[in-house]
């Protein structure tokens, strides 16, 4: 008997879903498009993460010149049985990059027949202006007779994405527009050994032009000296030779290696390996050549 009861509600169950579903409606409405970005581990579907009004391109945590930066457009509505073009243009007023700091930005895009959606590739290139400052290039898509611009007030979804949770970045809630802030702004990591102060230390006083040079010299990365784990002394004093070599051979060709501040860059191993070439933090040029 139980068999028989569970049986007929499974069947009310099926029914009921069924007539659910011949009541639902499709879209109706002007098609419309805007930027679906959103951030978050590769290894999950991108869809469950939240939009997001903005991307970061930071040269400061990285040595690469060239950073690529994907952006998705999306299209409301139903799919087309035709290709539909559309176009991004640079909102001037409000940019302050250059020609020569990204490319790949086209003039026309297409959402393929078939397809709701497709992605602007941009590829932003470390230059000098951009050395310690943050940079705004910000898109615009443009209505045509395919799209509407429908979304220009994006609010806050449920458990998701939060207008207010970044109010420096995040200013922008229309979705037809993307800030892109492009920085090379690197600031001291967790493993470095020196003061800023005395400028003495197995590394020195922190700048970034002295760690990209160390960087280069012995070959470590950022992720060296970025993690949590403790880097070993022995290490770091081995990494501060390493340079301290470097930069007494350049003072004695008379080619010194200016730091940030315009004086000669120094580690604590300059004086135990430098002898009579040595010199202390801070000393310019000027006092060493005399």
């Amino acid at each position: 008997m139980r068999n028989k009861i569970l049986t007929v509600c499974a069947g009310i169950c099926l029914l009921a879903l069924t007539g659910c579903e011949k009541e639902l409606m499709t879209y109706e409405g002007k098609d419309c498009i805007y930027f679906d970005v959103r951030k978050g581990a590769e290894w999950i579907d991108k869809d469950l993460w939240s939009h997001e009004f903005y991307s970061t391109v930071s040269f400061g945590s990285t040595l690469d010149d060239d950073i690529p930066l994907s952006l998705k457009v999306q299209a409301s509505g139903m799919p087309a049985d035709y290709d539909r073009e559309f176009s991004v243009v640079v909102a001037a007023d409000s940019t302050e990059l250059q020609s020569g700091d990204f490319d790949g930005l086209a003039s026309t895009y297409v959402i393929k027949a078939g397809e709701t959606s497709t992605n602007i590739d941009l590829t932003f290139h470390r230059t000098k202006h951009m050395y310690g400052d943050t940079l705004l290039l910000q898109l615009q898509l443009v209505e045509n007779e395919h799209f509407s611009l429908m979304y220009t007030d994006f609010g806050k979804a449920p458990e998701q994405y939060d207008p207010t949770s970044n109010p420096v970045f995040d200013y922008n809630h229309d979705a037809s527009v993307h800030n892109i802030f492009v920085f090379d702004v690197m600031s001291r990591p967790k493993q470095w050994a020196g003061s800023n102060v005395t400028g003495i230390g197995s590394l020195g006083a922190f700048s970034p032009k002295k760690w990209k040079l160390i960087m280069e010299l012995t070959g470590t990365t950022i992720d060296d000296f970025s993690s949590a784990k403790t880097m070993p002394s022995a290490r770091m004093a081995a990494i501060g030779e390493t340079l301290a070599r470097y930069l007494i051979e350049k003072a004695i060709a008379r080619e010194p290696v200016l730091d940030e501040d315009g004086t000669m860059m120094y580690c604590n191993a300059v004086s135990t390996l430098g002898g009579s070439n040595a010199w202390a933090p801070f000393t310019t040029p000027e006092e060493y050549y005399q």
